[in-house]
């Protein structure tokens, strides 16, 4: 589970479901889930992975042995989805 810290994930289940988040962190069962905005690094939202669809399995985002700013995480998430819906399943 550790390997997916720091990937981006689209939620499939919940009021939030089709909202993009990136992996900030691990405990208990739970992801932890930030957007830079609503779900900051430093109060992000928790989900099981059964609820969660990860993307780009090889390419880390973000380094997990170092510490994330909001600011980070918000510019990783706009610029894929800048990409365009290719990128998006």
């Amino acid at each position: 589970m550790e390997d997916r810290i720091g990937r981006f994930a689209l939620s499939l289940a919940g009021h939030d479901k089709g909202k993009l988040y990136l992996t900030v962190g691990y405990e208990e069962g739970f992801f932890l889930l930030a957007d830079g905005r609503l779900k900051t690094v430093e109060k992000p939202k928790k989900k099981k992975a059964k609820h969660l669809q990860f993307l780009d399995p090889e390419q880390a985002v973000l380094d997990p042995g170092r510490p994330v700013r909001n600011e980070e995480v918000k510019r990783a998430i706009k610029m894929h989805l800048a990409d365009g819906p290719s990128s998006r399943r």
